[in-house]
């Protein structure tokens, strides 16, 4: 995995610019191309934590000791310290909350969900067309629920990278989780994903049914406390 990679190349290093930026760039060369060419991948990025769990800049002066390195990437400090990805603008905590809830504790799932907003609020609104109600963080609650919308997000994850609707926030097409005029839940889902395959179709359909059915049971589940 190349976040570990980075981690361990880093770990160790003397806190000084020449150490950092001799290992970013030796790093840099065995990464591999990024997918959208337009976009930087640092190579001070990686674990911060034993768990593997949470990601982040190695550089920075909090992990350090009060050095700041991040000049030894590909941004320096200013760009750095000013950027927030666009979802921070967008997103509402709530929304934060199911997706990271949905990921189940998998960062990679959860980087490409919270990253595609569009997506992610095609597909509550489509739960909410099934439904006739909003999902809301306390539904994950329920096992069979967290499960099955778990699921019907992960049809973004399964696309092949590189698809026009893997870096769908990057490319959009509509307007955030808006179906056309007339359009169905399904059709507002496959829209984010950029595909009409009859085979994705008939996958968003179905789990978009299995998940409505779980959330009506979580609904009357929560009702029920």
């Amino acid at each position: 995995m190349d976040l570990r990679r980075s981690t361990q190349a880093l770990a160790g290093l003397p806190r000084t610019a020449e150490a950092f930026r001799d290992a970013a760039t030796r790093r840099a060369r065995d990464l591999p191309g990024p997918l959208i060419p337009t976009i930087r991948v640092c190579p001070l990025l990686g674990f911060l934590d034993a768990s593997e769990e949470r990601i982040g800049c190695l550089a920075h002066p909090a992990l350090t000791g009060g050095v700041d390195l991040r000049a030894c990437g590909v941004y320096d400090a200013l760009t750095c310290d000013a950027f927030l990805c666009p979802s921070h603008a967008q997103i509402r905590e709530d929304e934060a909350d199911v997706a990271a809830r949905a990921a189940d504790g998998d960062f990679y799932r959860y980087g490409l969900l919270v990253t595609d907003v569009p997506f992610l609020r095609a597909a509550l609104s489509a739960l909410r067309a099934r439904t006739g109600f909003p999902v809301r963080p306390g539904h994950l609650d329920h096992l069979p629920f967290r499960r099955a919308l778990g699921s019907l997000l992960a049809l973004k994850v399964e696309l092949a990278p590189g698809s026009e609707g893997y870096f769908g926030a990057f490319q959009r097409r509509s307007p955030p989780g808006e179906p056309d005029e007339g359009g169905s839940p399904e059709g507002a889902i496959l829209d984010q994903l950029g595909e009409a395959s009859e085979e994705l179709a008939g996958e968003v359909t179905r789990r978009l049914a299995t998940a409505a059915v779980a959330l009506e049971a979580a609904q009357a589940q929560a009702q029920q406390a």
